[in-house]
């Protein structure tokens, strides 16, 4: 770096280009096209940003950032069909998440100066990876260690590190390649450059020969046998009653028929979420609950002991609609227990002030619900918009539906001699909240045996935002070392196992039930027990690098390589 006099720097058309490519080489490394190769390279063109003795010009940095908002765009365009107000939500979120990318490039110019090409570009991709899956409450989809997904033996170090381990190699792969690229047109070597392959290669044995080993690590016994249904039925935000009777009834009859067509036991049926409310959430109230302020028919405000009298009601009525359903399907099955209804349903909370959660309910065979779990990672600008209802004017702007809470924490429910911890739609794709789930029920001394997930995509038609959700639990599944089943409305329904592979699934957009037997996994793995603090650290480097470039800046300096 010359402090006096920086090199001029990197032409707009070149770094344009540059950040145009590795974009569209990730997104062909990305569902819907899934090439994984690409992702191998995806990352030379803004390496040699990053290995440039020059720096980008302002103008340069903004067109880093104009080609990665493309890409997050297309990649996540099914975003927009939830709702007409999501296109604006859709093109903000792209904009956010194309900030990433523009401050990797900023950050690994700056530990370029203290480390070797290969963990510059890890540790800053990487770093910057765990901080959006906690910045404004976390996205952690289309990472790229997910571009592995359906390479089993390459992602089984998540169970050490998480997909941010995976990414971590497939970042310094991509340094290697930028490496051997630029010593063949220039047909010698440096030491620099040997540095990078020689680590980059070993980072890349290691990894197989773990996955190898990890692969071979034989599973249990089964945990039972879960129906997950699947359907593909359009929703809305605002949903009519009679048209959510008619989904709740067109999940009936799709389970009725696998049941009779099943030989055998079956432990748990799994609805999607929200599809078993059928107009009548699970209800509670607490005894000094106070009544909403809405009047009955005659007019008159509604009394606590109206409010306790009609909770009661509703509850009797909701059991009843799960008896029904089990009494069905114990007249296909004489003789064969009934199995645990583990289904998506609305959950209301009459405290104060009315609480309204996404939540998963559980009725054991006796009829009763045991206990109910409420979402507690919520989707921006899907389940809740921060600031802008409370912006004058602009409440009207707003789906009513759009004011859920969150739960209290994970739970684990009992289905047999199984633990079962549920989840709800994006807490798999935001990596950090099943995880961190999983943790804090084994350090209860309650270890989950299966996660299983309740997701409706049926907004999302379909795009690949469906294989990107299914992508995000496959490598969770590694990270904790237990299968996870998911149940969805249009899709991703599928059965994943400890490994990370899919044994079974149904296409986005059918109709049909899995039976799945997941298998017990003895081991526990290094990333429930230490979490995600080797990403943590990468994420306080790329801090540090940040807050020296702005220094710099503020310097009038320019950030070069050597």
């Amino acid at each position: 770096m010359n402090d006096q006099q920086p090199d001029p720097s990197i032409s707009n058309r070149r770094v344009a280009s540059a950040a145009a490519l590795s974009a569209g080489l990730m997104w062909l490394a990305q569902p819907p096209l899934a090439a994984w190769p690409f992702a191998l390279v995806a990352l030379v063109p803004m390496t040699a940003l990053v290995a440039s003795a020059k720096a980008p010009s302002k103008r340069g940095y903004a067109w880093v950032w104009l080609a990665w908002t493309i890409y997050w765009l297309v990649s996540l365009q099914g975003l927009r069909l939830a709702h007409w107000a999501m296109y604006f939500c859709w093109v903000l979120l792209a904009g956010y998440l194309a900030a990433y990318p523009l401050v990797f490039l900023i950050t690994a110019r700056v530990l370029r100066r203290r480390l070797p090409l290969f963990l510059s570009i890890s540790v800053a991709w990487t770093g910057l990876e765990c901080l959006r899956g906690y910045l404004l409450t976390g996205i952690s989809a289309c990472l790229l260690g997910h571009t592995l997904a359906d390479v089993p033996v390459a992602i089984q170090i998540a169970d050490l590190f998480g997909t941010y381990g995976v990414s971590f190699v497939i970042a310094a792969i991509n340094a290697a390649v930028f490496r051997a690229v630029r010593a063949a047109m220039q047909r010698s070597w440096n030491v620099e450059g040997w540095v990078d392959v020689v680590a980059a290669s070993v980072l890349l044995g290691l990894t197989l020969w773990y996955g190898t080993v990890a692969l071979a690590f034989p599973l249990g016994e089964p945990i039972g046998t879960f129906a997950l249904v699947q359907r593909s039925e359009v929703v809305e935000y605002a949903q009519e009653l009679d048209r959510e009777v008619e989904m709740f009834r067109n999940y009936a009859a799709d389970t009725l028929q696998a049941v009779q067509q099943h030989d055998g036991p079956i432990d748990a049926i799994v609805w999607p979420e929200s599809m078993f409310t059928a107009g009548n959430p699970w209800m509670i109230a607490d005894p000094d609950a106070v009544p909403p302020p809405r009047a009955d028919a005659q007019g008159s405000p509604l009394t606590p002991e109206d409010l306790q009298q009609g909770v009661q009601e509703s509850r009797e009525y909701y059991r009843q609609r799960a008896s029904y359903l089990l009494d069905a399907i114990d007249a296909f099955r004489p003789g064969e227990a009934s199995p645990h209804l583990i289904v998506g349903s609305g959950v209301v909370h009459y405290r104060r002030v009315p609480e309204v959660y996404c939540g998963v309910v559980h009725v054991s065979p006796e009829r009763q619900v045991v206990d109910w779990y409420g979402k507690t990672h919520l989707v921006m600008f899907g389940e809740y918009i921060p600031i802008v209802p409370h912006i004058p004017g602009l409440r009207a702007l707003v789906p009513p539906e759009l004011g859920l809470r969150t739960g209290a924490g994970p739970l684990a429910m009992k289905v047999g001699t199984a633990l079962v911890s549920p989840n709800i739609c994006i807490e798999t794709a935001v990596e950090r909240v099943t995880v961190d789930q999983l943790r804090t029920l084994r350090r209860s001394g309650t270890p989950a045996d299966v996660v299983v997930t309740v997701t409706n995509d049926g907004w999302f038609d379909r795009s690949s935002v469906i294989d990107h959700h299914r992508r995000s639990a496959q490598l969770v599944a590694v990270g904790i070392r237990r299968p996870i089943l998911s149940a969805a409305n249009n899709g991703p329904t599928v059965w994943i196992d400890s490994r990370g592979q899919t044994v079974q699934s149904i296409p986005t957009g059918a109709s049909g039930v899995i039976m799945a037997r997941p298998q017990r996994d003895a081991r526990s793995s290094l990333y429930l027990q230490i979490g995600d603090w080797p990403a943590r650290i990468c994420a306080i480097a790329c801090l540090v690098a940040i807050a020296v470039a702005w220094k710099k800046r503020r310097g009038g300096l320019e950030i070069t390589a050597t």
